[in-house]
């Protein structure tokens, strides 16, 4: 775990802002992880990224899953601590043809211009929309 917190961006456990046991349980417990929570372990999440929670109206099947799936929540290279340094290959893994089974999959990629390059500039609600099935807007 170290070696995550010293990426360029982390959760401040280091300068004292959070500390383990704000997400963990030291003394053990059984929850994945240890985590502090009974319902899920994205509660732990939502304790300060309730924005993120929802519900929405057209929820992102990634979210079901999990914020993990997603992000790295100790530390990445990537400000919004995404697995992937750019966000168009993390929607890619999941949102391509060649996607696994049960995969949302997308039937064909939108002009590969510079522009269009990271999903997330149109597709902006990637956690969920009370508007728009695509998540064009919050």
């Amino acid at each position: 775990m170290r070696a995550q917190f010293a990426r360029p961006f982390r959760h401040r456990v280091n300068e004292g802002l959070l500390q383990c046991n704000d997400c963990h349980n030291p003394h053990g417990g059984f929850e994945r992880h240890q985590l502090r929570t009974a319902v899920g372990q994205d509660e732990v999440c939502y304790k300060c990224h309730a924005d993120k929670q929802g519900p929405f109206v057209y929820q992102h099947e990634a979210k079901l899953e999990g914020c993990v799936v997603c992000h790295s929540p100790h530390g990445s290279t990537n400000q919004r601590m995404l697995k992937q340094n750019q966000v168009n290959l993390l929607c890619i893994s999941c949102h391509s043809l060649n996607a696994s089974v049960g995969a949302a999959a997308t039937p064909s990629f939108h002009n590969q211009a510079t522009k269009y390059q990271a999903c997330t500039l149109c597709h902006v609600a990637v956690h969920g929309s009370n508007t728009s099935p695509v998540f064009f807007t919050p």
